[in-house]
């Protein structure tokens, strides 16, 4: 066992037979850790299909969820490793035969501490929802979307340094605004055949650096105006749609990318897919 002990959260309740509506068995799970220590903690959220809302909280708690979800076609998951400080929540299919029909009625509500450093990792399958980042501590940040119709928000800035923003998108659509307050020294995205609106509006100093990975989908990059702006790209087999940019070699350059003093540098490596900046 490697000297771990993973057990499940404390503050765990069950509410079972929530109303048994045709083949599905509804249950309502609750469940809670409290903080102990201001240690860094990992946590990652999983959830196979329904509504989701995750939101940050002051309280004294490492993490609040509740869940109601299908006993038949989801599992549900609420775990903490002492050792690793790693938390596990949310649901997983229990069926290979789930659909989209299964997500209706099945909601997730999550309340993650602003108080300690959080390496924070998400995925997502058949979810609709907002999830609301802003005042956390977030030092690593990975979002994995399936079919999902999602918004992200940063209204506050983080009160960490983000080394790492991975961002993949699947067939959804997803819009990630204020991003800018993430304060991500290093953003990769890959987009599939979904949609994704990313803004750099927020509070964010220095330099920024854009791994893009682009397939079939539509990205829609806005940056504010006052931001420098580099394009460079491996493949171009794709609609490029840019703001106020010039050709210098082999990157396209803003009019103000050489006084600027926030600078965002966007590497993109894309097939079939479209392509969208707004420097304005």
């Amino acid at each position: 066992m490697n000297g771990r002990r993973l057990a499940p959260a404390a503050g765990l309740i069950w509410i079972a037979g929530a109303g048994a509506v045709g083949a599905q068995d509804w249950h309502t799970l609750e469940s809670s850790r409290q903080l102990k220590t201001n240690d860094p903690a990992q946590v990652r959220v999983e959830y196979a299909a329904g509504t989701i809302d995750l939101v940050p909280t002051a309280d004294g708690m490492l993490y609040r969820m509740k869940l109601t979800y299908d006993a038949d076609r989801s599992q549900p998951v609420a775990s903490f490793d002492e050792t690793a400080r790693s938390v596990t929540i949310g649901t997983r299919s229990a069926s290979a035969n789930w659909n989209r029909g299964t997500k209706e009625g099945s909601t997730f509500r999550a309340e993650l501490t602003r108080n300690v450093p959080l390496r924070l990792s998400l995925e997502l399958g058949a979810a609709q929802g907002n999830i609301q980042l802003g005042g956390l501590r977030l030092q690593e940040l990975s979002l994995k979307t399936g079919a999902t119709k999602l918004q992200v928000d940063f209204a506050e800035i983080n009160r960490e340094s983000l080394a790492n923003f991975d961002l993949d998108v699947g067939a959804a659509e997803v819009k990630v605004t204020r991003a800018g307050n993430a304060r991500a020294g290093r953003t990769q995205i890959n987009v599939g055949v979904g949609s994704l609106d990313y803004d750099l509006d927020g509070a964010w100093t220095g330099d920024a650096d854009f791994s893009v990975n682009l397939a079939l989908g539509k990205f829609t990059l806005r940056v504010p105006t006052d931001v420098g702006v580099r394009v460079t790209a491996s493949t171009f087999l794709v609609d490029f749609a840019r703001d106020d940019l010039e050709k210098r070699g082999n990157a396209w350059y803003s009019h103000n990318y050489d006084s600027a003093k926030r600078r965002v540098t966007i590497n993109m490596s894309a097939a079939f897919g479209e392509f969208t900046l707004i420097h304005r």
